[in-house]
């Protein structure tokens, strides 16, 4: 008979200004091998998390989701504590749950939500959360261009050219861009999300906006699947894995 393993599923906040994204990695610091560390250091259990997906070098997050299995049962508030006392200030464990045994914070996830900020003009409170732009935007068009996204695509002209995955089909429930003082926010909802994809649908919406594509060359961008079709990738301060959803 097999022992029971506690599977135990956290949420995490981070800013990912010094990290090169959440995967682990052998040559670099990435947030998977810190929380991993950590994990470690309070259990000492040498475990694998699983992360609901990957977030890119410089990229934040408000509710990334991993999960993972313990040997011993863990009171949820130890666990919470203990490993925020282990992390950085710059990583933040903020809620811990126990899951079915056959959760995975990966494959069971049903929708992604994301949001890309901008900010218009020079900021310095901000400046490592945004992308500051200064040229004239047309705003009317900008936002009218969220809408041809949403729906099934094959989204090839807006991911990276190496990926890890065959298959470029998304399913984007909700897209919509809206400006709040001087930012303007890109919000993204989808069941999964290709390497480089929201950065690169912002910065082509961007050169479009500001006049570089007409914009109705944007659907036809879409269909090419074509990345050299597209425009620029949007720097990566200013993305935010907002949430996961899970049934």
């Amino acid at each position: 008979m097999m022992d029971k393993k506690y599977n135990y599923c956290i949420t995490i906040e981070y800013d990912g200004t010094r990290f090169h994204g959440w995967q682990s990695q052998n040559n670099a610091v990435a947030i998977q091998n810190l929380v991993e560390d950590s994990i470690y250091k309070l259990t000492e259990e040498k475990i694998r998390i699983t992360g609901s997906g990957r977030t890119d070098a410089g990229v934040h997050a408000r509710g990334q989701v991993a999960n993972f299995y313990l040997n011993k049962e863990w009171s949820l508030h130890k666990l919470y504590k203990g490993l925020n006392a282990f992390l950085p200030d710059d990583i933040v464990v903020k809620e811990v749950r126990e899951v079915p045994a056959g959760f995975n914070a990966r494959f069971d996830a049903k929708k992604r939500i994301y949001q890309y900020y901008i900010y218009l003009g020079e900021t310095a409170i901000h400046r490592s959360f945004c992308w500051r732009i200064y040229y004239r935007l047309n705003k009317t068009v900008l936002f009218n261009l969220s809408s041809v996204v949403k729906g099934l695509h094959d989204f090839s002209s807006f991911s990276r050219l190496v990926t890890p995955t065959s298959s470029k089909m998304c399913e984007v429930f909700d897209s919509t861009w809206s400006n709040e003082q001087d930012f303007l926010i890109y919000h993204i909802e989808a069941n999964r999300f290709l390497r480089g994809m929201v950065r690169t649908l912002v910065g082509t919406m961007i050169d479009v906006a500001r006049g570089r594509f007409p914009s109705e060359q944007f659907e036809q961008i879409l269909l090419a699947r074509d990345r050299h079709k597209a425009g620029q990738t949007a720097p990566a301060h200013g993305l935010f894995l907002e949430k996961v959803l899970y049934d």
